[in-house]
């Protein structure tokens, strides 16, 4: 079985922040209600609060910046730190909580952010193509690793006081994220190597980056135009219309430059029923869950057989009994394909090097 990375050191939080302003646990959101509201995400236990800006226009395509607290902390204390530079930008904020509430990389945050984004996206205006992601501390090195290690969909990342980031190489090169630094020359992470090491590992993968490196500051304080201009700098990044039709979610499955669109529906012996969760994904393959996240059920690849056969092909490979429908959409030539399990039948294995006439 895959394991899960751990998570990922590197600490701190703004503890002198205070919390007010926000509502209950389970308020919907709306699209006229400026400020905080707290979301539940009842498949990881956890939860996000989403910030509403001043001057929100309910017609307008916004803006989402995912922000991921540092460890040892969790998203309510960085609300004050957040907002006022959510407000200039003209964002939608979204804070989940880890699995844990200290690090990040349990197996279900990936899904807890991906949720979130779900939920919120489904209720307000939000432009897909400016769907960012930030962090400080830890939070800013997953923020490098969800960007960069595991999809391409976010149109930009902004990290402060990040700890090396956990990237080896690109996930995909079809859409690569610019970022921007942020580090006080007093940041151990600054002092100690943690900026270099970033430096250099954006110049090595050719990751577009700039930097705000300001004299004095330390690992937990920073001037306020340091937010400010973090957020406007993702709110000016977009994610190209021609990198692919497909925008990837809990469920939704993005593979081959956002081409085709997969997702699965399940019944088990009890006749429960549910949706797939995207557990992980590259380029042409991915990962769906039905029971638990850390209870992976069907590997799903995508690959391109047009110099062979003039096809595109479908492989999968399950280990479950249930009955599922997977199905497979290319978003570009507007063709579907369906692949059925029956109930109590172990699911066999597809190799369909026939599947969609569709090529180039």
């Amino acid at each position: 079985m895959i394991r899960c990375v751990p998570r990922w050191a590197g600490g701190g939080i703004l503890c002198l922040l205070l919390i007010v302003g926000w509502t209950t646990a389970g308020a919907p959101l709306s699209a006229l209600e400026v400020g905080w509201q707290r979301i539940e995400i009842p498949a990881t236990g956890s939860y996000a609060l989403v910030y509403l800006p001043r001057g929100l226009e309910a017609a307008s395509s916004l803006p989402l910046v995912v922000f991921l607290h540092g460890s040892g902390g969790e998203p309510e204390p960085y609300q004050r730190l957040v907002e006022n530079a959510a407000d200039d930008a003209g964002c939608v904020l979204v804070l989940p909580r880890s699995r844990i509430g200290t690090g990040w990389g349990a197996f279900d945050d990936p899904q807890t952010i991906a949720e979130s984004v779900a939920t919120v996206s489904a209720e307000l205006p939000v432009d897909p193509a400016r769907i960012a992601i930030a962090g400080h501390s830890a939070g800013g090195a997953y923020a490098f690793h969800q960007a960069y290690a595991v999809t391409n969909q976010y149109s930009g990342v902004f990290a402060l006081s990040s700890p090396t980031a956990p990237v080896n190489a690109l996930a995909d090169r079809t859409y690569v994220a610019p970022n921007r630094m942020y580090y006080g020359t007093t940041d151990p992470n600054y002092t100690d190597g943690a900026y270099a090491n970033n430096r250099a590992l954006w110049q090595r993968l050719e990751v577009r980056s700039e930097e705000d490196i300001q004299p004095g500051f330390g690992h937990n304080v920073w001037p306020s135009f340091v937010m400010r201009n973090g957020f406007r700098f993702l709110v000016e990044q977009r994610y190209p219309a021609a990198v692919g039709l497909c925008r990837p979610d809990a469920t939704t499955l993005c593979l081959r430059d956002g081409r085709f669109a997969l997702s699965v529906s399940w019944r088990d012996d009890r006749d429960r029923t549910g949706e797939g969760g995207v557990v992980t994904t590259t380029a042409d393959s991915g990962l769906f869950w039905f029971f638990g996240a850390d209870n992976w059920e069907l590997l799903v690849k995508v690959l391109d057989g047009c110099a062979d056969n003039q096809r595109f092909w479908v492989f999968t490979a399950a280990t479950t009994n249930v009955e599922y429908e997977l199905t497979v959409r290319d978003l570009e030539a507007g063709v579907t394909k369906i692949y059925r399990n029956p109930l109590g039948v172990s699911a066999r294995t597809v190799a369909d090097t026939a599947a969609f006439a569709t090529c180039p």
